[in-house]
């Protein structure tokens, strides 16, 4: 696993070291750091080899999810429910369920645990809903809150998504897979993006539509906020849609834009309390089961 961050660090090479966010009210203490503690030869001496094999069998055979102890010479480390941990939880569930068409419902985090090289890889494990029956549902998401690339404030990677017990098989992000199309700058929508040149590739979504994809296209308001507060939003929800306009090269009928794999989506909300939102969540996909990425930008207009 350390050698899959590793790898995935590589692809952001030649990016700024660690993504900071700016907070515009009082804000929390910053993440504490964690260094990797390079053991000379004496320490591996120390180290209980029994100890150590159990501790790299979890990692591996769970895929980080199912680790029951932390030593100090792991990579892991503990997280539990937090703000990124239930954000990035509701991520994995949406990537999931657009994936499958299914609807599952996000009910509390369970456990979670955290990766850190200059991000933060989440393995997070969900105790969600399905509400077709109301029987309980036990899910799993990796979610990589990546180093960000394009002018977003927010970029983050599914690499797992899946009901426990289901879908062993794992993959790495592809990001040489992802369409150049969508590889450039995020910018907010020009004024004339429904009746320029390009006017084929825009969408303004119907009222009607936001009502029918309302449970995500809010949950797409809710991480456009986190991006720039990352913090618990629960004071600010529910939000008011007052527009979406959705992009997109893929070749299909302008109402179903909405479904594309590929899109950016710019939105304008009102957040509870009065705070004017506009942001951007580009959504791409590598053509890989379980893998979506949102880069994400917010600002506020008040």
């Amino acid at each position: 696993m350390h050698d899959v961050m590793l790898y995935e660090a590589k692809l952001w090479v030649d990016e700024p070291p660690c993504r900071k966010r700016k907070l515009e009210e009082a804000p929390p203490p910053p993440p504490p750091i964690v260094y990797y503690t390079t053991f000379s030869d004496s320490d591996e001496e120390e180290i209980d080899p029994v100890e150590r094999e159990r501790y790299r069998k979890q990692v591996v055979e769970s895929d980080g999810f199912d680790v029951d102890f932390f030593p100090a010479y792991g990579w892991l480390d503990q997280s539990g429910s937090t703000p990124s941990t239930v954000m990035l939880s509701k991520v994995g569930l949406h990537c999931y369920n657009f994936d499958k068409g299914t609807n599952l419902q996000f009910r509390s985090v369970q456990k979670a645990n955290e990766e850190y090289a200059c991000f933060a890889m989440y393995y997070i494990t969900v105790e969600a809903m399905d509400p077709f029956d109301d029987s309980p549902v036990t899910f799993q998401t990796s979610v990589w809150d990546a180093a960000t690339k394009s002018n977003e404030s927010s970029r983050f990677i599914t690499n797992v998504s899946r009901i426990k017990g289901t879908e062993k098989e794992t993959s790495l992000w592809d990001h040489d897979a992802v369409d150049e199309f969508y590889k450039d700058d995020i910018a907010w929508l020009e004024d004339d993006a429904l009746t320029g040149s390009d006017k084929l590739q825009y969408y303004e979504v119907k009222e009607s539509e936001i009502r029918d994809n309302k449970e995500w296209l809010h949950l797409y308001a809710e991480v456009v906020m986190f991006s720039k507060w990352a913090t618990d939003l629960s004071a600010y929800l529910p939000v008011k849609m007052k527009r979406v306009v959705v992009r997109t090269r893929e070749d299909i009928e302008s109402s179903m834009k909405l479904r594309s794999k590929n899109a950016t989506f710019y939105m304008s909300f009102t957040a509870c309390g009065g705070l004017q939102c506009r942001g951007i969540v580009r959504r791409t996909t590598d053509g890989r089961p379980q893998h979506i990425s949102f880069q994400v930008k917010c600002w506020t207009d008040n």
